[in-house]
């Protein structure tokens, strides 16, 4: 049976996905924590030359490395500027997850990939949106490119690969304080695939990691006592966020409904893709080649991203893109390796697989509307944002767009 590989037609289908995209970037800013926090601290960061700690904010003494980069674009071009940074993270994304994929698939494959997690509902929306989680997703995945380097190929620039993997995950951490709950992540994976000076090499990748968000944990000792200031207030809102007041009976609790994940993940609002459930079964009949060891490699890191998703509140695939792309690449290299040997098997892979893309950009197809509504000037920008209004969003909307834009 003949195998559909047209390269081209992907590419082409990528470049309509992020046109897409683009054309978000264009309209006014209506995220919630955009509007809530982080355009007003990257305004008062750039007003007063520095960074300052806001006690009305307490999101301004966060890790705010990747916040800096879009406050540059803010700098140059207000809202836009920003929603220009978080569109070039995007791409930045699918660049670093194409480039890791080549590792495990051919170039068809790879596309293929890229464009499933270019309709991904998280990195639809937050590529026209200040949110920083695809730029934490990109350094993480980009220092796991590296890792991967570094554990796996021999040609590769050894010590190099690992602090520059170090670096950029050093970056996620720099960036958001839910990064710290990988670092064990990511010295697992160097003490499980190192063959030897495993030690050694945990404390370079722990040296270089904490190079970059160490001032900015600084910063918040030196303001509030805590350097991280933020976890202390999700804790003592723990009930709020995540429906228990203690975190033992949280832990408890989705411990308990661990089985139903799955289908939670495909019902959630921050849709990934239902392939998960579907190719499920395939996975576990090929269980054997799970534990080859770049296989394992992904899982790890897949999984653990996956229970971070589960257990930390509030539950969000947003929080956890990077694991679910490379939970997706585990798959699609299991799936890769059955299709060698059942290739009676390859065109209902094949077509469930752009089944899920056709699912996943079927709501971009809505949005764009809206969009192109404001854009011809069929609305006014009052008249666009008021269809975001939903009781929660109202005030910082109301504050940012009508009272604050410079």
């Amino acid at each position: 049976m003949k195998q559909f590989t047209d390269k081209p037609l992907l590419v082409v289908s990528i470049v309509v996905v992020w046109l897409s995209h683009l054309l978000q970037v264009f309209v006014p800013e209506t995220g919630f924590d955009a509007l809530w926090y982080h355009l007003p601290v990257v305004k008062e960061i750039l007003e007063n030359k520095g960074l300052i700690y806001l006690p009305n904010l307490y999101q301004s003494v966060n890790p705010l490395f990747a916040d800096l980069h879009f406050a540059l674009g803010f700098l140059i071009a207000g809202d836009f500027g920003t929603k220009a940074v978080a569109y070039l993270f995007g791409l930045s994304l699918i660049y670093v997850s194409y480039k890791l994929s080549r590792k495990f698939l051919n170039v068809f494959l790879s596309l293929l990939l890229v464009l499933l997690v270019s309709t991904f509902q998280v990195v639809a929306w937050q590529s026209a949106s200040f949110y920083v989680d695809l730029a934490k997703a990109f350094f993480e995945l980009t220092a796991l490119y590296f890792l991967y380097k570094f554990l796996f190929e021999k040609n590769g620039e050894r010590n190099r690969d690992l602090i520059k993997a170090g670096l950029f995950f050093g970056a996620s951490l720099a960036s958001k304080l839910f990064s710290l709950f990988l670092l064990p992540v990511y010295l697992l994976l160097i003490f499980v695939f190192s063959k030897k000076d495993k030690i050694k090499r945990a404390l370079i990748f722990l040296f270089t990691s904490f190079l970059l968000p160490l001032p900015f944990y600084l910063f918040a000792y030196l303001k509030t006592s805590y350097p991280f200031y933020s976890f202390t207030i999700h804790l003592n809102n723990l009930g709020g966020i995540g429906g228990s007041s203690s975190i033992r009976m949280h832990l408890w609790s989705r411990f308990l409904k661990l089985p139903n994940s799955l289908f939670e993940l495909f019902l959630t609002k921050d849709y990934i893709s239902f392939i998960f459930i579907i190719f499920l079964p395939l996975i576990v009949y090929n269980y054997k080649q799970i534990f080859e060891k770049r296989n394992l490699f992904l899982l790890i890191f897949a999984l653990s991203q996956y229970l971070l998703w589960w257990f930390l509140p509030p539950p969000s695939t947003r929080y956890a893109i990077s694991g679910f792309i490379i939970l997706t690449l585990f798959y699609f290299n299991i799936l890769s390796s059955f299709i060698k040997k059942h290739t009676q098997y390859y065109w209902p892979i094949i077509i469930t697989i752009f089944l899920s893309i056709l699912i996943n950009f079927a709501p971009r197809i809505i949005v764009n509307s809206r969009s192109l509504k404001y854009l011809t000037g069929e609305q006014n920008k009052q008249e666009y944002l008021e269809q975001f209004l939903d009781g929660w969003i109202d005030g910082s909307m109301k504050e940012w767009h009508f009272n604050s834009t410079p």
